[in-house]
């Protein structure tokens, strides 16, 4: 579907705005002078930023997507949908009023086999996350029981093959990592972001903040934060206690700080998206792991000032990034292990996230206040189509 990508993405500049986007702008320095330069294993202190939580999955039923639509810059008419479109269908149906519940705070899927999970971050007078269950078709929901507030991420909720779930809440005692046995139900809590940091393995990079959670052949995997340069946050669970198991930087990021965007399940394993602050740019590079200790990694993308909007799967083995300039937004697409990365057509204005189906075909899903348009890219040479327009009926001051 993508072209090679013929030249880095460094030239492209600008202020970039959306009260959605993930701000990959990490400020760093001393009070003195606003260095943000640091040795490899310097400390030094970023600003916690939280992800954009528009993505889309893709199930056996079909295909589904999380927007924000309303008026994004005010949080009380930011309502986030849910869409999904059935396997060898080419139509969109609007989900969200099944959850039953005010959606303001966001929503985040987590699939399992033929199963969907959704949970429903706080919002307003919403202090927990209810857990709804589909079969996959979304015709009937199933209530889990609620749990702490999951994280603003969009990987704050995994479920196993084998029906065991992992979440990241947070809440005033901090993050922690919750994990249930029993799908859905009969939580514990496996660890906190206090309790990582006390240990040796969060100490080697001074872990800040959690950002992602998933399962692996080996167990748990969680996504991190660090505030040592040149090293990355992955954490694994091992009978000796947690283990520091991201992979080594190449020397041209070593004296970044390292984010984990995202942990995304595919054929072969699990696939880090790891962003690199260095001042003012950033760099993207995505590892691939089915161990959970060894990782192939990808050639290194060079965003520059780009701020990342939306991240997702691209077929079984791959993700895509979405990414915002001044004026536009860019696709970049990583097939798989051993690919570099491509550039697709920019996507039209007020793109949210984009959908890679089975039949090989792109959809960018634009929002517009309460217009959800679904256009389509039949080939990485072509332009893109409008398929399908939805007018979502929203109660704006509802959340007041």
């Amino acid at each position: 579907m993508s072209t090679p990508r013929r030249h880095p993405l460094s030239h492209r500049r600008g202020a970039c705005s959306g009260s959605i986007s993930l701000l990959l702008l990490v400020i760093l320095g001393t009070a003195a002078c606003g260095s943000s330069v640091g040795a490899p294993g310097h400390v030094i202190n970023p600003v916690v930023v939280s992800s954009s939580l528009a993505t889309s999955i893709e199930t056996p039923a079909g295909s589904w997507a999380v927007v924000p639509m309303g008026d994004l810059d005010q949080p009380l008419n930011t309502f986030w949908q849910l869409f999904f479109r059935p396997e060898g269908s080419s139509t969109w149906s609007d989900e969200t009023s099944a959850l039953a519940v005010a959606t303001n705070g966001g929503l985040v899927l987590a699939p399992t086999g033929r199963s969907l999970a959704v949970g429903i971050r706080p919002s307003n007078l919403l202090e927990y996350s209810p857990l709804l269950l589909t079969s996959g078709s979304g015709r009937s929901w199933s209530p889990a029981s609620p749990i702490a507030g999951l994280a603003g991420q969009p990987d704050s909720l995994a479920m196993g093959a084998d029906g065991a779930a992992v979440a990241l809440t947070t809440g005033s005692g901090g993050q922690a990592v919750l994990e249930s046995a029993e799908g859905l139900a009969g939580w514990r809590e496996l660890t906190s972001v206090s309790k990582l940091l006390a240990s040796p393995a969060g100490r080697s990079c001074d872990v800040l903040a959690l950002t992602a959670v998933n399962t692996s052949r080996a167990g748990v995997l969680i996504g991190g934060d660090c505030r040592k340069t040149g090293v990355s946050g992955l954490f694994s669970e091992s009978p000796s206690g947690w283990l520091r198991v991201g992979p080594a930087l190449p020397a041209a990021l070593e004296h970044g700080l390292v984010d984990v965007l995202s942990l995304q399940p595919t054929a072969g394993g699990l696939c880090a998206l790891l962003a690199v602050s260095d001042g003012p740019d950033t760099s993207l590079e995505a590892a691939w792991t089915s161990s959970g200790s060894t990782w192939i990694v990808s050639p290194v993308l060079d965003l520059g000032t780009e701020q990342v909007t939306s991240v997702g799967a691209d077929g079984k083995s791959g993700l895509f990034v979405l990414a915002t300039r001044s004026v536009s937004e860019v696709i970049e697409v990583l097939s798989g292990p051993g690919r570099a990365w491509s550039t697709l057509p920019d996507p039209p204005a007020g793109t949210q996230t984009l959908v890679f189906g089975a039949t090989g075909k792109v959809d960018a899903l634009s929002v517009d206040r309460t217009t959800f348009t679904d256009w389509s890219l039949p080939d990485s040479s072509g332009s893109w189509t409008r398929a399908q327009v939805i007018d979502v009926p929203i109660e704006f001051g509802s959340s007041s």
